[in-house]
């Protein structure tokens, strides 16, 4: 099977790939993301009702960000549509959403704060289910060091920043 790939150079490129990953994959969903990139996925490409869909129809999805009281509010309303969230303080300067095992989007970035749609990153859109299964890989270890999300929102209430 031919695999295809494109770099994209900045967060308002990549995002709509993000909206296409979500709207072709039927089984399983997997993401690391900066908290500002979850929400301006959320907000501005309507990634929210997308993901909804897709739990909807049985689809498996799982994500790791960085949970804090800014954004404790979207990740009990992500928890509660059915999506596995975890929690990691680690930096890791690269994003990324694999659909299917297939079809996927990494990030590159360096010192970024707080994304915008103007953000310039380096962005590789990738069908290649080899390339996939390198960043399921990451994600997996990833997944196995970072915090249930309903732990970390515990966490956060008991330090009285909720």
């Amino acid at each position: 099977m031919p695999s295809s790939g494109a770099i994209l150079n900045s967060l308002k490129d990549a995002l709509p790939e993000v909206v296409a990953i979500f709207e072709s994959a039927k089984r399983e969903i997997l993401f690391i993301v900066p908290p500002s990139v979850l929400s301006i996925a959320g907000t501005s490409f309507n990634t929210v009702e997308n993901a909804k869909r897709f739990k909807q129809n049985g689809g498996v999805m799982r994500g790791i960000t960085t949970i804090s009281r800014v954004n404790a509010e979207e990740t009990q309303m992500r928890l509660d549509l059915g999506e596995d969230l975890r929690h990691s303080d680690l930096q890791y300067e690269i994003f990324m959403i694999v659909g299917d095992r297939q079809h996927s989007l990494s990030a590159m970035y360096a010192d970024v704060k707080e994304f915008t749609l103007d953000t310039p990153i380096v962005a590789f859109k990738c069908e290649s289910p080899i390339y996939a299964e390198y960043l399921i890989t990451a994600f997996e270890k990833a997944w196995s060091e970072a915090v249930p999300a309903e732990e970390r929102l515990r966490e956060l209430l008991k330090q009285g920043h909720l």
